[in-house]
């Protein structure tokens, strides 16, 4: 009964999911850097499921390691950049919490030429059927963005310098 009522004022407190990655390209670095903004109530049931542990809390400071260690797999399974030759590595850099969202960072070195980028960005679309995830993607002085849902997980990005 009690999580009936905190999943109604839940659903009225934040009636949507949503999540921003930006993307900027470093050309002096050769890298994209990302960061990666998801609600931590979203972020916590997508995580409770994906690590087996539905008392996780990741709030609290005593779960942190357990909290990152999950939160680094299931950014990389989740998040993934493709150029030409297929897909790239990407390094979880970490996160924090900040307010209401934990912010996650990933890197991806060694982008010697920024032509054509696939991102599929699938993060919290298997908990939620209404998740979306917002992508700004930053270089040459110029922004392009996308809109991500279930069933449209990726967005291509042509780039011209």
């Amino acid at each position: 009964m009690i999580s009936t009522i905190l999943i109604v004022i839940q659903s009225l407190l934040h009636p949507f999911h949503v999540s921003v990655a930006e993307v900027k390209y470093k050309e002096e670095k050769k890298a994209l850097q990302i960061s990666i903004r998801i609600f931590l109530d979203d972020l916590e049931v997508a995580l409770q499921k994906y690590s087996g542990n539905n008392n996780l809390d990741i709030t609290k400071k005593k779960n942190w390691n357990s909290v990152n260690e999950n939160l680094e797999k299931y950014t990389l399974e989740n998040l993934r950049i493709y150029d030409a030759k297929g897909q790239m590595d990407a390094n979880y850099i970490g996160a924090e919490i900040e307010g209401d969202v934990m912010w996650a960072y990933v890197e991806v070195e060694k982008v010697k030429k920024l032509k054509t980028i696939t991102i599929w960005n699938s993060i919290l679309i298997e908990t939620y059927d209404d998740q979306e995830n917002i992508i700004h993607f930053r270089a040459f002085d110029k922004v392009k963005s996308a809109r991500l849902f279930q069933g449209s997980e990726q967005e291509v990005f042509v780039w011209e310098e």
